[in-house]
């Protein structure tokens, strides 16, 4: 977050950059802790807020993800909700750029725009939450049809948020089991434990959850994607062979 002084007598004006969670909770957070005495304008290239975390049960049939509008949401802040995303900043004019060539100045700056998507592997399927459904649907339906004998969810070595995998491979273990399919699910994982960023008691319960639930959890995993169908796993050297 960048800050500059407003103009006496004027409200301070803060814009933040996003319209997903982090976004959501600093715009919650600044009318707590400031109330009127701050403007704040929301700049959003999505017009909803999604649940993103429930993406991963949509493969599986399961309800859609919940969403709800931003402009509600800004309407409850008290907030101004710009529907457009960032293109450029003039750091020393106190302005924000926008895609559709809107100038947007601020006192205060707040970017909580997220990361960015980009394919961990060369091989295999890289999983987009917001289009998880189109991505997994079918690959289910083969597990279900018993076309799919042997799946590897592999984590990048790279820092990343490792619970929808194990949300997913649990699921897709049992609805291997529900369909009396017999699937070899691995999960390769850079982690020195299954969840190991929820601490050890956390990760002892992922752990015996998984083995109950027939799938393998390789840990200190650092995998690539040589070719389809081969996981190669260091150290060690060892190659992972799956459908």
């Amino acid at each position: 977050m960048s800050a500059n002084p407003s103009p006496s007598g004027s409200s301070f004006n803060v814009v933040i950059a996003g319209g997903g969670v982090g976004a959501l909770e600093a715009a919650l957070a600044l009318r707590d802790l400031a109330g009127e005495r701050i403007r704040t304008t929301l700049l959003a290239p999505d017009p909803n807020f999604v649940v993103r975390p429930a993406r991963v049960k949509e493969p599986f049939g399961y309800t859609a993800a919940q969403t709800y509008p931003l402009a509600d949401i800004a309407r409850d802040l008290g907030a101004e909700l710009v529907p457009d995303s960032l293109k450029s900043l003039d750091a020393p004019g106190s302005r924000v750029h926008t895609e559709q060539g809107t100038e947007l100045p601020y006192d205060a700056l707040v970017l909580a725009t997220g990361a960015r998507l980009r394919p961990a592997f060369s091989h295999g399927l890289s999983i987009d939450d917001s289009q998880i459904d189109d991505q997994l649907h079918g690959l289910i339906q083969d597990v279900e049809g018993g076309y799919v004998r042997s799946i590897a969810f592999v984590a990048p070595s790279e820092a990343v948020w490792p619970l929808p995998i194990y949300e997913l491979a649990l699921m897709t273990a049992r609805r291997a089991y529900d369909m009396q399919t017999d699937v070899a699910i691995t999960i390769a994982t850079p982690e020195d434990a299954p969840l190991a960023v929820f601490g050890d008691t956390v990760s002892l319960a992922i752990g015996r959850l998984m083995e109950e639930n027939g799938v393998t959890v390789l840990t200190s995993a650092h995998s690539s994607v040589p070719e389809p169908g081969v996981v190669a796993i260091h150290p060690g050297e060892r190659m992972l062979k799956v459908d």
